[in-house]
């Protein structure tokens, strides 16, 4: 018996990665901040997300090392995510999209 291997799309996985609806406006608001943003600056920085989805699409970020979580500790403590070398390439991507819109 041979197993049947599934050929997985490229661009099928890039959407399940990074194709809803927050996803791109998401990863490019931590970029204009240098790279990292705490969550509630993210909230407040991408419209029309609210806490719960952001809470969902970064832990799947995390899942896919797009992102890293830092818990800054203090009064109050702050958790800040940053962008990872994958998500930096994903970043050139964007603003390629950005500038096709531009046109």
């Amino acid at each position: 018996m041979s197993k049947m291997v599934e050929k997985i799309n490229p661009l099928e996985k890039a959407v399940e990665v990074v194709g809803k609806k927050h996803d791109l406006l998401i990863l490019d608001y931590i970029n204009s901040k240098n790279k990292r943003a705490g969550f509630n600056q993210i909230l407040k920085g991408v419209k029309g997300v609210n806490p719960r989805i952001l809470s969902m699409r970064l832990k799947d970020f995390e899942k896919n090392k797009l992102v890293t979580k830092n818990i800054i500790l203090g009064t109050p403590m702050k958790t800040e995510y940053a962008l990872t070398p994958k998500a930096e390439e994903l970043i050139g991507i964007i603003e390629k999209l950005k500038e096709w819109v531009r046109k």
